[in-house]
């Protein structure tokens, strides 16, 4: 026992207190879970749609383009314009710079494409797990308003033997530290307690478990 002891006294210093920490998210209420911040940004699959016009002339005849894996969008004259981590303001700035060594005070137009067009959604996703129909990705579509109850029902409802009672969100803050609150999904539907349907950010994880009886 001893040796054992001497073996953890001097592995602490090696790995500190999360030797024997979990690492797991802090517990809170649904008033105290913080809010994300939902910014969209050009990444790999986002898809969107773009056009140029100079001197009354169209340049670029609309056209739907999706970001590379390697995070840019190749377009005629202008080869591959990095874009992975922009928003599409920065897009469009970056593309009217590019075609104006080529134009004269080109017009450029660009938009994300919506993601019932195919494509992954700009303003992130969720994960539904446990339980559910169809677990997986759910999309945050544009209006950012995806709610728990929303992304649930979108990833085919809860199976019949979940346990609504208990369905946890944790959500990573930008510190890196974990939150996570336990919903009474029944609470909503049944008692009309809409402040429990909290919205949902980007990386969320929403589990519905299964009923122990």
């Amino acid at each position: 026992m001893l040796r054992i002891a001497v073996m953890i006294a001097c592995l602490l210093p090696l790995f500190g207190c999360g030797l024997f920490s979990s690492g797991g998210p802090t517990r809170v209420s649904v008033a105290e879970l913080k809010p994300g911040v939902i910014v969209p940004q050009l990444r790999a699959g986002v898809k969107v749609r773009i056009s140029v016009i100079a001197s009354g002339q169209s340049v670029l005849e609309e056209t739907i383009k999706e970001v590379s894996v390697e995070g840019d969008v190749v377009l005629p004259y202008v080869d591959a314009v990095p874009c992975a981590g922009m928003t599409i303001e920065e897009f469009r700035k970056e593309l009217r710079k590019r075609y104006a060594e080529f134009y004269i005070d080109p017009q450029v137009s660009a938009d994300y494409v919506y993601t019932s067009e195919g494509g992954t959604s700009p303003y992130g996703s969720v994960l539904v797990s446990g339980c559910v129909g169809q677990p997986g990705m759910v999309s945050i579509p544009a209006t950012r308003d995806l709610t728990l109850y929303q992304a649930v029902q979108l990833a085919g409802g809860v199976g019949m033997w979940a346990n609504k009672n208990a369905v946890r969100v944790t959500r990573q803050m930008a510190d890196g530290t974990k939150q996570q609150v336990v919903i009474d999904m029944d609470e909503i539907g049944t008692n009309g307690a809409s402040e429990l349907n909290i919205q949902l950010m980007p990386g969320d994880v929403v589990d519905v478990p299964e009923s122990n009886w």
